[in-house]
């Protein structure tokens, strides 16, 4: 079963696949961080996004399962 995967719009811009949703087959040992860096992404970019599991914020070396929604979104901060 696929991992579903949604790009904030400014990301899905610059992936390699320049789509806002695309899936990933599921493997063992699969985390977001893997997905990120597949679609052109590296550590520095990671700092300044924020990723979604199933609708919860968690971080990119989670360990995915089959089916999971993975949304990747632009961490806004302001002061």
């Amino acid at each position: 079963m696929p991992v579903h995967v949604k790009w904030f719009p400014t990301l899905a811009k610059r992936t390699k696949s320049k789509q806002p949703t695309t899936e990933v087959e599921h493997r063992d040992g699969l985390t977001p961080f893997d997905i990120f860096e597949a679609e052109g992404f590296n550590k520095v970019d990671a700092e300044a996004v924020m990723v979604l599991i199933n609708d919860a914020q968690s971080s990119m070396d989670a360990a995915l399962a089959d089916g999971d929604r993975v949304e990747f979104m632009v961490s806004i901060q302001g002061g």
